[in-house]
């Protein structure tokens, strides 16, 4: 038998408790506002109506709050009684699993999710007392032939003595997705490092080498499993030196100064020799640190290297026959202003390497009509022919040279530079023909 209560006439059930708090209040105001009611009473009640509606506001407020919160939850969450009957359910629920939110209340887990184990409740009951999270899969029908997998995570808790469930059920599908396209990903990268004519290393911090490509075995002419094998002491048997031919010691080797200092190191030419090799080998080595730990240092260090060893060579031979030749190459950039300078260019100038160089800088080596001539020569430069023009120059330290000079314009649309020439010393060439035709 359903308990009933009675206030001033009006009979109510308990389960009717909006409509009967409604009534009650309503008789209450009614009361206060009596001309015949004790005033110490009128003003007693006519507080507790204030305190009331300002409870309800409150109230009100924290359902508001509490809505907002839950339906800005990108997860489906759905509040269940200890049968399993919703509750409660957030829009993302409604949105998974395709109804409004009226339709859900009061629908039973089962129905919600037709394929959900048979003993998922029973489960949840299980692991009520030791505060622990039952996680289960069901499967749900999207349109006529699709089906979503989803994960549920659901865990019971007490809304004053009642038991309460709340279940985050969260579709598989977008995080399988996402997984196989990280699959797909790893393994395309696999295959463009295997492919690369560049060799990578990577190493710990110990700087052992844990990872590398075909590329590296083939330019180091080392083993996969001899690199994988190689220790720091063993380092000791390879050889590496500068441009200059200095040797590195291993704390200045790209890969030890990435770990140490957190950044990268770039382009850095080195000539490594080991055991293995038959000719030592010109690296250009970047170096890459990658954080790992939460203190934010480097757990590994990814060298990426290329072979220059026939671009040095080449190099050493142009500079050889630049030296035997007395000829130094020079280009104009972009701007028409700034230069490039070959080494032997420096030497027949008698300026140091590490001099800025520009056209003003070439043509104040130059005086009066040679100075005049060379202007012209490099404004009229056109890149259909070479103009050679013999001039008289005065070095940075005095000495005075004769030397032939050859101008070419680039095309128009050459990112590299405007103008390119060449200088060749022929100071000793005159003076033996000025002294062949005195003789």
């Amino acid at each position: 038998m359903v308990e009933k209560v009675e206030f001033s006439g009006a009979t109510t059930h308990p389960t009717d408790t909006g409509t009967a708090d409604a009534d009650v209040w309503a008789q209450l105001a009614e009361f206060a506002s009596r001309a015949d009611a004790d005033p110490v009473l009128r003003l007693l009640v006519g507080e507790a109506i204030t305190a009331h509606r300002n409870l309800r506001g409150v109230t009100a407020t924290i359902a508001n709050r509490y809505r907002a919160m839950i339906d800005a939850v990108p997860d489906a969450i759905t509040i269940h009684d200890e049968s399993g009957l919703i509750l409660d359910a957030n829009a993302s629920a409604c949105q998974l699993l395709d109804l409004d939110r009226e339709r859900l209340l009061g629908c039973a887990i089962e129905d919600a999710f037709p394929k959900l184990d048979d003993t998922f409740i029973s489960r949840l009951h299980r692991a009520f007392d030791a505060d622990e999270t039952v996680t289960a899969t069901s499967t749900i029908r999207r349109g006529a032939d699709e089906e979503a997998t989803l994960e549920l995570n659901a865990h019971g808790y007490l809304d004053g003595n009642q038991k309460r469930i709340i279940a985050v059920t969260r579709d598989l599908g977008p995080r399988a997705l996402a997984e196989l396209q990280l699959r797909s990903s790893e393994a395309e990268l696999r295959r463009i490092l295997h492919e690369m004519d560049m060799g990578m290393l990577v190493r710990n911090r110990m700087g052992h080498v844990v990872s590398c490509n075909p590329a590296a075995c083939r330019i180091l002419q080392t083993s996969e499993p001899d690199l994988l094998a190689l220790r720091t002491d063993q380092i000791a048997d390879w050889q590496f030196i500068d441009e200059g031919g200095t040797t590195i010691v291993h704390d200045d080797l790209p890969w030890a100064r990435a770990l140490r200092t957190g950044k990268a190191i770039e382009s850095v030419i080195c000539g490594v020799r080991s055991p293995q090799m038959t000719d030592p080998r010109w690296l250009s080595v970047t170096a890459m640190p990658r954080d790992g730990s939460a203190d934010g240092e480097a757990d590994e260090v990814v060298s990426v290297f290329a072979d220059v060893t026939a671009i040095k060579h080449e190099a050493s031979l142009f500079a050889h026959a630049q030296s035997l030749t007395n000829l130094g190459a020079w280009q104009l950039g972009p701007d028409g202003e700034r230069m490039s300078w070959s080494a032997q260019m420096h030497a027949i100038f008698d300026v140091p390497l590490s001099t800025p160089v520009s056209r003003e800088r070439m043509l104040n080596h130059f005086a009066g009509m040679d100075q005049r001539r060379l202007r012209q020569t490099l404004d009229a430069a056109k890149p259909s022919e070479t103009t050679e023009i013999t001039v008289r120059m005065t070095t940075a330290i005095g000495r005075r040279r004769q030397v032939r000079i050859r101008v070419r314009a680039l095309p128009k649309d050459s990112a590299q530079g405007s103008v390119i020439g060449c200088v060749q010393d022929i100071t000793s060439e005159t003076d033996q023909e000025t002294t062949g035709a005195l003789d």
